[in-house]
């Protein structure tokens, strides 16, 4: 208390220049129109910017929280969709039927959220790493999407962590199809563009057109009819008797951030099946 007093006596011509200052300020905009129009402007552009800045700051450290609420909200619309399609399509023989959405049986697909945490680029062997793995429900041979379409195939996966083979990467095959065609090809990626890959062994009178859309078609990883990219031109082909195409990805692998790594609860049955039946 005494060391206060003893500050405040030392300090006392400073302590009465402020409030003289302070005083003459008030009787100025007290009593003077126009100067207490600017301090009023002033006081509201600063009161506002503040606002913003703050509301700024805010925005800033809840946006990864509210990202991880609409990609995990994202997941759980693509399960009910693919539930509601595959009712849709148990009933198109019958015809149109109503139900509810509580009728609808568990879906076969399961959407697992996931971050990108790493991204590699190395020539022909890219890969990329997600923050989830077995502890999420995150297994190797589960295909991977982004909102705009497909990514890759889950390689391998640790407890908390996963490494995804992508599209541009040498040693990945999906078999795929023009959208509005029947025949499928095998889509790979030669290396040369981190944009384009290659829909091969397609036969040679498939009518195409620049701007056609590519889709998912026989695989036990990925659902049918899943969005890989459009054609963006002819290829050249490796055998005279197939046609080559180059395939726009609609993944953008140079700003992927989030994914989702499909669970399909009927992929160790048939797997399981299929192997069987080679022995």
């Amino acid at each position: 208390m005494r060391n206060l007093l003893n500050f405040i006596i030392r300090s006392s011509s400073w302590l009465y220049a402020i409030v003289l200052v302070a005083f003459g300020f008030y009787l100025v905009f007290s009593h003077n129109s126009y100067q207490r129009s600017v301090y009023l402007t002033s006081a509201n552009t600063i009161t506002g910017w503040l606002y913003n800045t703050s509301s700024s700051v805010r925005t800033y450290f809840y946006l990864s929280k509210n990202n991880k609420e609409l990609l995990e909200r994202n997941a759980k619309l693509e399960s009910e969709l693919y539930a509601l399609k595959a009712l849709l399509h148990r009933e198109d023989s019958l015809g149109t039927t109503a139900f509810a959405l509580d009728s609808v049986k568990p879906a076969q697909f399961r959407f697992i959220p996931a971050e990108v945490s790493n991204m590699s680029f190395s020539a022909m062997n890219n890969y990329m790493t997600l923050n989830k793995g077995l502890a999420d429900g995150v297994k190797p041979d589960m295909g991977v999407i982004s909102q705009r379409g497909v990514v890759g195939v889950v390689f391998k996966a640790s407890e908390h962590f996963s490494v995804v083979i992508p599209i541009i990467n040498a040693k990945f095959r999906l078999s795929a199809k023009l959208k509005n065609s029947e025949n499928y090809g095998s889509l790979s990626w030669d290396g040369s563009d981190m944009y384009k890959a290659q829909l091969q062994e397609l036969p040679k009178h498939e009518v195409y057109q620049e701007g056609d859309t590519v889709l998912t078609s026989f695989s036990r990883i990925f659902p049918k009819g899943l969005v890989i990219g459009v054609v963006s031109g002819q290829a050249k082909s490796q055998n005279d008797s197939f046609n080559s195409f180059d395939v726009k990805l609609a993944t953008n692998f140079y700003t992927i951030q989030d994914v989702l790594v499909i669970d399909d609860s009927y992929y160790s049955e048939q797997n399981q099946l299929e192997q069987s039946t080679r022995q």
